[in-house]
């Protein structure tokens, strides 16, 4: 049976630990951030996006990567540009009393605006400039507070776009309902429904370097992947704070972790309008309602992380803009008994207040890993795996009878991830349970494919993920794992989740 978990505040920023399948928050997968590689966005057009098209990019790209970016959405480059390139100096002409500001361990500052869109009511106020007349001495504020309506306005109707692109090319391989709720006769069948009902939370960030504090290259945010469905953002842009009118730049620093488990720095151009990149979210009411369909492509919840350089002018700061879609409140979280919105305010009234609540465990299949370091590097505490399962990839995995009957072909259970390598279970990288041949020399002319779950089976022959059966050689005779369904393998109940009091009101990225 499943123990309840304890929620308990560890420090200042109230920083909690808890292994639960949650609507929000991060999952946290702490690494050095340093790129092996660079990568370019798959692109699609703001037109494209409109257009009925049978063989659109879109799917692929967010099953593949999990990310892709909208470029020539009409007049938002220059809105974007203008709006960002007043974000910084607003803040400081209205103060720390008034905005936001959270200090990380590398010497960064990051000042934030906060609101949200809200399903049938739509665009909330920024709080810190509700108050702040249109004649205000601040220059900078006059003008951000001119452009933000435009700027929002724009991102939603980008954001309706992209659900209603994804929903109708990904309706017929999906069960339905995707989400029930508590509201007799409501249910959510579509994506698009699943993004027109829940709260969209919108955070504008300005990141400040005190290059006499932290170590250089010291990752600012960890490896983590977010817990919405999906975040659409403007890629990081460096403007000056000293002057408004400076031309403004793309940022470095901002990395992936690819479907192969490699850190990739992210290649942003001019171009790329908004971003859009799935969450982890999508595991728990997307992927778990596919159909068993070779054309079935579940989306790809992205790891991602920032690091934020020393910058050679000291002015120099880096503006960026997301928007996270978190799920109905009302819609019931999976096997919780619980809806999304009553496990949120539940942990937010929890980290808010100190106190200590309990959640009980509606699944045999939910199991704790507790952390108690804030710079996670592997599971200190798991409870409750059985002989029957493998912790691996944040999860107790259950294990069928061949991969039980691993030791009586002399093979060794192992956490193996794409690759065929044997993985830290603590990695979000879709590694699975492998019957595992350690002595097996490293060959392509074996004919025993390995058999993986659905992100490593043949669905993906045609994607370019070069996991199709037999093609690398190496996984053939190393590994022996036995596919389970994909709703058992893509919500396995146990995720690591670190947050904040920050996190639970801003999007980190």
């Amino acid at each position: 049976s499943c123990s309840s978990i304890l929620l308990s505040t560890i420090n200042a920023q109230y920083t909690m630990k808890l292994l639960l399948s949650l609507p929000l928050f991060s999952l946290v997968v702490a690494s050095p951030v340093s790129a092996d590689r660079v990568v370019n966005p798959s692109r699609i057009t703001f037109d494209a996006l409109g257009r009925i098209d049978n063989d659109s990019p879109l799917v692929k790209a967010l099953a593949t990567d999990g990310l892709v970016s909208l470029t020539n959405i009409p007049g938002f480059k220059q809105s974007k540009r203008r709006l960002m390139s007043n974000l910084h100096t607003c803040m400081l002409d209205l103060g720390d009393n008034i905005v936001t500001a959270h200090h990380f361990d590398d010497g960064t500052t990051r000042r934030s605006f906060a609101t949200s869109t809200l399903p049938e009511v739509g665009a909330q106020p920024i709080k810190s400039l509700e108050d702040i007349p249109m004649n205000s001495n601040s220059e900078s504020c006059q003008s951000f507070q001119g452009e933000v309506s435009s700027f929002r306005s724009s991102v939603e109707a980008a954001t309706n776009l992209f659900s209603q692109k994804l929903s109708t090319e990904m309706r017929a391989y999906l069960q339905t309902p995707l989400m029930s709720s508590n509201v007799d006769g409501v249910v959510y069948d579509s994506i698009n429904e699943v993004v027109a009902g829940g709260e969209h939370l919108e955070h504008f960030h300005s990141y400040q370097k005190d290059n006499s504090l932290g170590n250089a290259g010291e990752t600012t945010i960890e490896l983590h992947t977010d817990q919405g469905f999906f975040i659409a953002f403007t890629p990081g842009l460096i403007a000056s704070s000293n002057d408004p009118t400076k031309q403004m730049k793309l940022s470095d620093g901002f990395y992936v972790q690819d479907r192969y488990g490699t850190k990739a720095s992210v290649n942003f151009s001019e171009e790329d309008d908004l971003v859009f990149m799935i969450g982890d979210g999508a595991n728990q009411y997307i992927n778990n309602n596919l159909i068993d369909s070779k054309d079935a492509m579940p989306l790809r919840a992205t790891p991602h992380a920032l690091s934020f350089p020393a910058q050679i002018d000291s002015s120099d700061v880096r503006v960026w803009y997301g928007r996270m879609v978190l799920p109905p409140n009302n819609a019931l979280s999976h096997g919780m008994g619980l809806t999304h919105g009553e496990v949120r305010e539940a942990l937010m009234d929890a980290s808010t207040t100190g106190k200590s609540i309990s959640l009980g465990c509606s699944s045999q299949d939910m199991k704790a890993v507790i952390h108690t370091t804030r710079h996670l590097s592997g599971p200190s505490v798991i409870l409750n795996c059985t002989a029957d399962e493998l912790f691996c990839w944040y999860r107790c995995q259950p294990l069928d009878d061949e991969l039980n009957t691993c030791s009586d072909r002399n093979l060794t259970l192992e956490c193996v991830d794409s690759q065929g390598q044997i993985t830290d279970p603590a990695q979000h990288n879709g590694a699975a349970p492998a019957c595992y041949n350690s002595t097996a020399p490293l060959s392509s002319d074996n004919g025993d494919a390995w058999q993986g779950d659905s992100h490593h089976d043949d669905t993906h022959a045609d994607d370019g993920h070069g996991h199709d059966r037999g093609d690398d050689g190496h996984h053939d005779e190393h590994m022996s794992t036995k596919s389970t369904s994909t709703g058992s393998r893509l919500f396995a109940w146990s995720l690591v989740v670190t947050f904040t009091i920050s996190a639970i009101l801003s999007v980190i990225s």
